[in-house]
Order: structure tokens, then sequence, then C-alpha cells
């Protein structure tokens, strides 16, 4: 399966062992469905000459210039496209950002008002070393000593067309009471950033003037935050972590929080996560930001074996409007599935859900799977209106 609605994943895919490969730039999967990969175009695809140039502590990608600074932080990125500097005042990208974090109740879950100004920098790096420099991927892996115990391993990826920045972190944690953070000091000026909830996005100040934007110095995003001007923005898009904070152009994601009630030990040990940092041309959109989102957290498989194109089980003729589930139908029907549908860029919008496969009747139904209407099947495809991040259930009958 791919991303929920006609999206594909180009750069990664992941193997049935679990592990993330590179492939052929420009591979098409449709949501839900199938597709051959030709190791014959793999193979013409992997000799080619690789578009990344290294000299010192520069980079020059098919998107950026990047130079890294001694502890090999993105001191400079540059998009070529726009011809625009990306780091704020000289401020270095996806800084590492330590914390002694002891609050005043609920260990585990809180985080206190304070902690933006114990935040330092207090990591060294181990080592540097490249690890792949092909046509498709530059990959960097960097060690680092985050505390007297704990540690932190990051490969850095550049990718030749896709202009994604991807970071995949493990750490080995044992410190009690400390918090982690990367901070993207960006040059994007925005009053407001979109952050993703359950079926949507919020937008919250990115400004401190009143007690309530205050208060708001570390929130909950899902897949992503997004900061965006008209013509241009940058998201960071994440799989795993839920917190953070967001000042002026500033994003910094909280990567692990090492409280101690009520379970001891149960920050202590090998953590993996994927964040990415994603500058994009044009404004927030499903195209620009939530699709990428979508990639990271919902990576295509790839198998073994013979067979042919599949097409989509069912597919969204819109990229806002997203199939987020297909689940079966509670109760004791048969021959029946849900489906649940929203809008995700919030404006209202008409859609046409396609299916592949033959469909007797489509029921629009309530969160409790409580028939509201029917809806006409029309060559195995429905049309729906939404409203700006509206859920839709339909209980599809085959």
């Amino acid at each position: 399966m791919c991303c929920k609605s006609a999206w594909y994943s180009r750069s990664k895919l992941k193997a049935i062992d679990g592990k993330l490969v590179s492939v052929l730039p420009g591979v098409a999967v449709d949501s839900y469905a199938a597709a051959v990969i030709d190791p014959i175009a793999i193979n013409a695809a992997c000799s080619k000459e690789s578009p990344f140039t290294a000299s010192g502590n520069t980079l020059d990608t098919p998107f950026y210039t990047v130079q890294f600074n001694d502890k090999m932080y993105l001191s400079s990125l540059f998009d070529k496209r726009t011809k625009r500097e990306l780091c704020e005042n000289g401020q270095a990208l996806n800084t590492f950002l330590l914390a002694e974090d002891v609050p005043l109740a609920w260990d585990n879950w809180d985080i206190d008002a304070d902690i933006e100004y114990k935040l330092r920098d207090t990591a060294t790096l181990l080592e540097s070393q490249v690890v792949s420099c092909g046509p498709i991927e530059y990959r960097i892996r960097n060690r680092y000593q985050l505390t007297a115990r704990s540690s932190l391993t990051q490969d850095i990826v550049f990718y030749a067309d896709d202009p994604m920045i991807r970071f995949d972190t493990r750490m080995d944690w044992q410190d009690d009471h400390r918090l982690l953070k990367t901070a993207f000091p960006t040059s994007i000026l925005s009053d407001f950033a979109r952050q993703e909830i359950q079926f949507g996005h919020v937008k919250r100040p990115t400004t401190r003037n009143t007690s309530i934007e205050k208060a708001k110095f570390e929130v909950c995003n899902h897949r992503f935050t997004d900061l965006s001007e008209l013509r241009y923005g940058v998201s960071l898009l994440n799989d795993c972590k839920y917190g953070i904070s967001v000042k002026d152009g500033c994003m910094a994601l909280t990567l692990h929080k090492g409280g101690c009630r009520p379970d001891a030990a149960g920050d202590k040990g090998i953590h993996d996560c994927t964040y990415a940092l994603l500058p994009h041309i044009g404004d927030f959109s499903s195209d620009t930001v939530i699709r990428a989102a979508y990639c990271i957290n919902d990576p295509v498989s790839i198998v073994s074996g013979r067979t042919q194109n599949q097409q989509s089980f069912v597919s969204s003729s819109e990229s806002n409007v997203i199939i987020e589930t297909i689940k079966p139908a509670e109760g004791d029907a048969t021959n029946c599935y849900i489906l649940r549908i929203y809008e995700a860029e919030g404006c209202a919008s008409h859609a046409k859900i396609s299916f592949g496969h033959s469909v007797k009747s489509v029921e629009e139904t309530n969160m409790l799977e409580e028939k509201l209407e029917d809806i006409p099947v029309c060559e195995n495809k429905v049309a729906l209106s939404l409203r700006p991040f509206e859920i839709k259930t339909l209980r599809v009958t085959y």
C-alpha cells in the first residue's frame, strides 16, 4: 500500500524485513495498489553518475548548497530553486539542545515553561563519515555523545529527486530528567504555524505577546508542523514525535523526555525515530506538505516475486480528500467494509471516490456506523461534497 490518496513514494520503500532501501526515482504506486519495479531499470538508474559534490564542509546537491559547522549541524542551507538562505542569521539547523527536566507535577507528561531558558547545546561530535554517495542519495552518518551516559547516531540524507532532507536517528538513552530537542531556526517569516492533529490541522501563533501565546511554549503536532509565507515554506515532518515548540521562525521538535514516574526505566534504552525538513515552493497544501508527511509514516512495502501491476483498491480524485481508514464494518454485516475520509486542507471540496472492484451499494454513516443516507454509485464511483475538515464515514457493500 502507498499513501492514502492518489499519491506515491519516490525514493524510499520498506523491505519485507522492515529496513528502508533506496529505489529507482520516479517509481509511482497508486493508493492501495501495487506496481512492478523493473530490476533492469533500477540497475540503469544506479549506474548513473552521482549529482552530489562535496568539498570540505560544503555539499552541493541538485536542490541545495549546504555548509556544515564543526558539529555537522547545517550552518547554511541555500535553496537553489529560489536563491534563498534558510538559516536565520547564521544559526545552525538541526542543533541538538538538552535541558534538565524536572516538572512540578506529572513527571512523564508535563514540561514546565522555564524549559526554554535551560536548553543548551552540549552534544559532542564523536565521528562523521559519508556512508552513501550515489545517483539517488547522499548519506552522512554522525555519532554524538549527548551526556556522560547517553549517545545518538544519525544519518542525514539528501536526495537527488526530492527536496526533503531526512534525519534517521537512533538514541541510546540512559539519563533521568533530561529533555532533548532538535532546533531548526529558519528564515521563514510567519505569525502562525500549521500543526497536524487527527483529521486536520490547527493554526497556532509563533509569537509570545500575550499570556495565552506564552502558554503555548510546547504544543502537540502529529506528522508535521509547517511555517509558510505566501509562496514558500518549510515543514518539519516526523514519524513518531508529537511535542514541538515554535517561536518566530524556529521549530524545535522534542525528541526525548526522560521522566521517571510512573516507570523509573521506561524511557531508557534504544529509541529510533525519523524526522525531515521539507522546504517547499508554494504555500502549504496537500501536494506540498501532507503527501510527504504520509509517505514518511506509511512507506511503501517491497517484496520479491512475480506479479503484475494492480490497480488501486480505492482512490480519491482530489489530493486534499484523504482516505484515512479502511476497516471491517462493525456488527455481523458481511461483504462490506468501512471507509473513513476527511478533507485535509481546510477548504470545501468535491471529490470522486473510485473503487477498483464491483460495488453494490454505498451508505453514509455516522462515526458509530449508523446509517444516514444512501449514496448513488455510478460505474463503481461515488461523488462526495465535504466541508472544511469534514470527516465522512462510508459503508461499502460489494
